[in-house]
């Protein structure tokens, strides 16, 4: 009887020993089941960062691109207005000449008015003659005068419009920065 006794004791201990390690094991099982519910938790929230990561990514893409179609765009105007500002150089230039024919056909002429008022036979015949090409001279001198300010107009116009397409490409550069920066950042 002492046997059955202590064989019931010996059950009952064991008994609450498996007890005991049901509920560690539980307990673990709870804990594990927690780290795994965290676990899947971190996963998704990686996915939705990844997600967002490939989102910004295509965003700065098509920002960088549509900054270097406006930087494209920029260099064909500053070229298009470095091609009009040398236009009107040359134009200014072939103004000045003729100018300057202009002004040696003026010395010429009143080099002949004063021969001609030296010749008293001719001379009213010459002054009238002197003085007509005088007067053509005088209003092509004018129309030249005319011509070169319609000329430094158009060149301080090509000027403006040079500075202007330098100032967008200086901020199409700064902006093409921010996006080269921007997608540096949503590489890392």
């Amino acid at each position: 009887m002492d046997g059955i006794k202590k064989k019931m004791i010996a059950m009952k201990l064991e008994k609450e020993n498996a007890m005991e390690r049901a509920v560690q094991y539980e307990e673990l099982l709870k804990k594990k089941e927690e780290e795994r519910e965290k676990r899947e938790s971190e996963i998704a929230e990686l996915n939705n960062k990844m997600k967002q990561a490939q989102i910004d990514c295509d965003e700065a893409q098509e920002t960088l691109q549509e900054q270097m179609n406006k930087l494209e765009e920029t260099d064909k105007r500053a070229t298009n207005a470095e091609a009009e500002v040398a236009a009107m150089t040359r134009r200014i230039r072939l103004l000045e000449e003729d100018l300057e024919v202009s002004s040696s056909r003026l010395t010429e002429t009143l080099t002949k008015l004063e021969e001609a008022s030296k010749t008293a036979e001719e001379s009213e015949r010459g002054r009238k003659d002197l003085e007509i090409r005088s007067i053509a001279d005088d209003e092509r001198l004018n129309q030249l005068e005319d011509q070169q300010k319609e000329a430094k107009y158009i060149a301080e116009d090509a000027d403006r419009k040079y500075d202007e397409a330098a100032r967008k490409l200086a901020i199409a550069e700064v902006d093409f920065e921010r996006a080269e920066a921007r997608l540096e950042a949503a590489e890392r």
